[in-house]
């Protein structure tokens, strides 16, 4: 019986293809299915995919009447799970997220489809940069089923309380584990750190999704093949997780200074000085990105105008 429900993100999402017609059972899966392989119903139904024994249902907005009654009568008796909370709740946005605590069904993604990603865009100076992406809805995808993954190993291989920027990088990290199983290379999970870098770049208010110090980390120590080795994602983010930066709130704040301060609109004269202690993580991390749109020179020479501590 459920429980409660959880909103957990607010995000960009896509419509992905995918493979394999079956219905929607409500008996409890036997097995983990590692790669998650999204499963099309129709599309005036909907879709799912299993998280670990349980399954979610992810819905398009136009179908969503329809594709609510997939779910089991005990779910849709949920306030929260009613068309009309859930067309209140995702407003403008592009996508939703809502975890169930129940014995089947992990949760709901909501989906519109209208609002695909193709571009993420930021302005340098007086040059603004864009970065076509390429998969991207895929990409999204797998982020968002992720959140749900590791909502299911909290007080497992996770710690129980997590904050949303853990739950953000966490998804990325999700993200970059499907790259692996599926492709030969990490082209993709290098354009999601570029992407972050960039949004970030463009506004500190998407330093909640700023996931490219841990997709770095991961990137820094394994290839794609030794990515490919794990094939469970519980065994790859035990392996990981321990490898990742823990931040608290005043270090956030901290980085997010620093960026408005580098970054933000109206800024006209560096201060190379300005958080020196907080300079070398960030241009560790952003020096991927900038050498990516402006060329390594160019790039080198921007940050030693900008931060004291680039010889």
């Amino acid at each position: 019986m459920v429980k409660h429900w959880q909103w957990l993100f607010l995000g960009l999402i896509g419509y992905c293809s995918s493979v394999a017609s079956e219905t929607l059972s409500t008996t409890t899966a036997s097995s983990t299915v590692p790669n998650d392989v999204v499963t099309v119903l129709s599309h005036s139904q909907g879709r799912f995919t299993d998280i670990g024994i349980k399954r979610a249902l992810i819905c398009h907005l136009p179908q969503l009447t329809t594709c609510l009654q997939l779910l089991p009568q005990r779910l849709q008796q949920q306030r929260g799970f009613s068309p009309q909370a859930i067309r209140r709740a995702i407003g403008y946005k592009s996508a939703m997220v809502l975890s169930a605590d129940d014995d089947v069904i992990a949760g709901i993604i909501v989906v519109n489809p209208t609002k695909d990603v193709l571009v993420q865009s930021g302005s340098i100076g007086l040059t603004t940069y864009q970065l076509p992406l390429v998969q991207q809805a895929q990409l999204t995808l797998w982020h968002e089923i992720g959140h749900l993954h590791n909502i299911r190993l909290q007080n497992k291989l996770l710690p129980g309380a997590l904050t949303e920027y853990q739950h953000e990088w966490l998804a990325d990290l999700y993200l970059l584990w499907q790259i692996a199983q599926h492709y030969s290379d990490l082209d993709l999970a290098w354009q999601q750190f570029h992407r972050r870098n960039l949004a970030l770049i463009n506004d500190s208010d998407n330093l909640s999704h700023w996931s490219s110090p841990q997709l770095q980390v991961v990137l820094t120590h394994y290839n794609v093949t030794q990515l490919q080795d794990f094939i469970l994602y519980d065994d790859f983010i035990a392996a990981v997780f321990p490898l990742m930066p823990s931040w608290s709130s005043r270090d956030m704040a901290e980085f997010s200074s620093l960026v408005q301060r580098t970054f933000g609109a109206g800024v006209v004269q560096p201060l190379p000085g300005y958080m020196f202690w907080r300079q070398p993580k960030l241009i560790e991390v952003l020096l991927p990105t900038l050498e990516q749109l402006m060329g390594k020179a160019p790039a080198q020479h921007w940050l030693q105008n900008q931060f004291s501590t680039v010889e």
